[in-house]
């Protein structure tokens, strides 16, 4: 078994740490909607992919997701998987809990909440089922999973079975832009992605105001902790999320 990485990321946008895979090359759906889309691409959300641009493209970020990937797919290889998930428990508990068990106060970090894969998807079944265990692990923390894995039939029973953890909000994300969020039975209420927020609101969406609300300085006020809201990790919303292109 390969050495352990470091595992845990702190996306900049979000309140809590997380845990991610390279894009495209772990999203499996995404691989197949560009190759069906060829030359029609400008609709494709993947296509414009954030996590293909910017910081994620910096060679020390580039090896840090390739080193989590090696580490997942050996012990998917070797155990099934149980490397990883004894891993990432003994991670996020180091991160969120003090030696005694209880809950850590962290300067700008929520830890109550977890995000799986601001880059990297939920790119098969075994993988599923061991962050199924993670989960299991931590039934006091909300980990939010977006993922357009359910396009694929063979990943479905096992994305169900995950959604079922109450402490779980497992959300489809849409395919294009301007594309009302998909409604996947035995998960939670999509996500989609909107060219404006008249749009997004006329199709019935909630639009995140971390891709539209200004500060004083003119800027987007960029940080879902800039407005108080974890919508996305909550169970059972009933109203999809939008959010707008960038």
């Amino acid at each position: 078994m390969s050495d352990t990485p470091t595992l845990l990321s702190e996306p900049s946008k979000m309140p809590c740490v997380g845990f991610n895979l390279p894009a495209l090359k772990f999203c499996p759906a995404a691989k197949i909607l560009l190759a069906k889309a060829k030359d029609n691409l400008d609709k494709l959300i993947c296509s414009s992919c954030y996590a293909c641009k910017g910081f994620y493209q910096f060679a020390n970020t580039k090896n840090a997701l390739q080193k989590k990937a090696d580490f997942v797919l050996d012990s998917l290889r070797k155990d099934n998987g149980q490397t990883f998930v004894n891993a990432m428990a003994s991670a996020i508990f180091k991160k969120y809990y003090k030696k005694d068990g209880s809950r850590k106060t962290l300067k700008n970090i929520d830890t109550k909440l977890f995000r799986v894969h601001d880059s990297g998807d939920l790119f098969s079944v075994a993988y599923i089922k061991a962050w199924k265990q993670i989960c299991q692990i931590f039934p006091t923390i909300r980990f939010w999973f977006p993922t357009r894995e359910w396009i694929r039939e063979s990943q479905l029973e096992a994305l169900k079975d995950l959604a079922i953890l109450p402490n779980v909000s497992l959300k489809p994300s849409a395919l294009e832009i301007d594309q009302p969020a998909p409604k996947v039975d035995g998960l939670d209420a999509g996500t989609a992605v909107y060219t404006t927020k008249e749009k997004a609101e006329k199709d019935g969406h909630y639009v995140c105001p971390a891709t539209y609300v200004k500060g004083k300085d003119g800027k987007v006020l960029a940080q879902c902790a800039a407005h108080n809201c974890n919508l996305c990790f909550i169970k059972g919303c009933k109203k999809p999320i939008a959010y707008l292109a960038h």
